[in-house]
């Protein structure tokens, strides 16, 4: 029987030699299909498995694993750091938005009240009044356009870069999958 401590022991030493990122996952396991492949056969099962070998390509395996988790996490994490600064930015600009309307709006009412306050002047004072509300309406409206002009533009790229991530973790699992298929119907 074979020592598979020693092994995963001799392997162990071997991957600490070599960085996690240099084991190639795909070539190992084509290197595990290789095994049941060249084992001799009687109707389609493998008699005979070097299992030092065998050993060897799951241990790089599971070596090589946690690195991908790893880097996915990452990718999470940075992903929804992504989606906080944009969300905080949108905020901003739309708080800056508000602060602003509201000067606009108070500064316009300082402007109309002063204007009032002079009896002979009472009709264009309201006119002018008017005019300065509806510039501030104005005003405040394209600011709150471009906020929300702005948040659309980062909440699209945003999109597109988690579908870009996703799409790379899906390709993976489907690849892992149909390794997995094609491995059991050896």
């Amino acid at each position: 029987m074979i020592d598979q401590q020693n092994v995963t022991r001799q392997t162990s030493s071997a991957l600490s030699r070599e960085s996690a990122n240099s084991v190639d996952i795909i070539r190992e396991l084509d290197k595990l299909e290789e095994l049941v492949e060249d084992a001799p056969q009687v109707g389609g099962r493998a008699l005979w498995i070097n299992a030092d070998r065998f050993f060897v390509c799951t241990n790089r395996i599971r070596a090589f694993l946690p690195e991908e988790i790893k880097r996915a996490s990452r990718l999470s994490r940075d992903s929804e750091r992504l989606i906080q600064e944009a969300q905080d930015e949108v905020h901003m600009t739309l708080e800056s938005a508000r602060v602003e309307a509201a000067r606009l709006l108070d500064e316009a009412r300082s402007r109309a009240e002063k204007l009032v306050a002079s009896h002979e002047i009472r009709q264009q004072a309201e006119q002018h009044a008017s005019r300065i509300v509806a510039e501030a309406d104005a005003r405040a409206k394209e600011i709150r356009k471009g906020a929300d002009k702005y948040a659309r533009e980062v909440l699209a790229g945003l999109d597109q870069f988690l579908g870009r991530i996703l799409g790379t973790v899906q390709r993976g699992q489907a690849k892992l999958e149909q390794r997995e298929g094609n491995s059991s119907s050896r």
